[in-house]
C-alpha cells in the first residue's frame, strides 16, 4: 500500500512540475511577454507576475535559500528542469557580471533531475534549493511559472517577474534593487 502511495505522489509531483513549465512555456510562447516593456525600456520580456504573494514572508525557509531571508535584498532565480526557456536563461547566468544578488529554485520531478541540471550549466556556486515537485516555491509564494524571478528584501517577497531574457531582467531589477535598498 505504501509503494501504491508513494508512486502515486511521484506521479503528482511530476504532474505538477509539468505543469509549471508549461504555463511558464506557453505564456512565453503566445505572446504575453511582447510589448510588455522592461522598466528602463528594456525589450519587452519582463513583466510582472500575478498570482505572487508579493509583501509575504514564507513561514519557513529551505536550508539553500536561508541567507535569501536575512539579505537586504536577493533575487531568486526560478527555474524548471521541463523548461525550455528555463535552459536557455540558466545558460545566461554565468554571463552576467555580478551573481552576489542571485540565488536559485529549481522545480523538478526529482532530486536527481534538479542536481543535473545545477551541475549541467554550472550553477552550484549560487545559493539554491532543488524543489522537488514546486511544492515549497508554490506553497509559500503562490508561484507556479518558470522561468520567474522573485525579489525579496529581508525576507520579503517585493517584487514577481516573468522574464525571458536575463539581461532584461538584470537591467529591470537593479534600479528596483537601488530604489528599494534607498528606502
Amino acid at each position: 500500500m505504501s509503494y501504491l502511495f508513494g508512486f502515486g505522489l511521484l506521479v503528482v509531483a511530476g504532474a505538477v512540475v509539468v505543469l509549471f513549465a508549461m504555463l511558464g512555456e506557453l505564456y512565453a510562447r503566445s505572446g504575453g511577454m511582447e510589448g510588455a516593456g522592461a522598466p528602463g525600456g528594456g525589450s519587452g520580456t519582463v513583466r510582472l507576475l500575478d498570482g505572487a504573494r508579493v509583501g509575504s514572508r514564507p513561514e519557513r525557509w529551505p536550508a539553500g535559500l536561508a541567507e535569501v531571508a536575512t539579505a537586504d535584498l536577493r533575487v531568486v532565480l526560478v527555474f524548471s528542469t521541463s523548461c525550455n526557456s528555463c535552459e536557455k536563461a540558466a545558460g545566461e547566468v554565468g554571463d552576467l557580471a555580478d551573481t552576489r544578488d542571485f540565488a536559485l529554485l529549481i522545480s523538478t520531478i526529482d532530486q536527481e533531475r534538479g542536481e543535473d541540471f545545477m551541475t549541467r550549466h554550472e550553477l552550484a556556486v549560487l545559493p539554491h534549493h532543488i524543489d522537488v515537485g514546486g511544492e515549497w516555491v508554490a506553497a509559500e509564494l503562490g508561484v507556479m511559472t518558470s522561468p520567474s524571478a522573485l525579489v525579496f528584501r529581508h525576507g520579503r517577497l517585493v517584487s514577481a517577474l516573468l522574464f525571458t531574457d536575463l539581461a532584461a531582467l538584470s537591467a529591470a531589477v537593479f534600479p528596483v534593487k537601488e530604489a528599494v535598498g534607498n528606502e
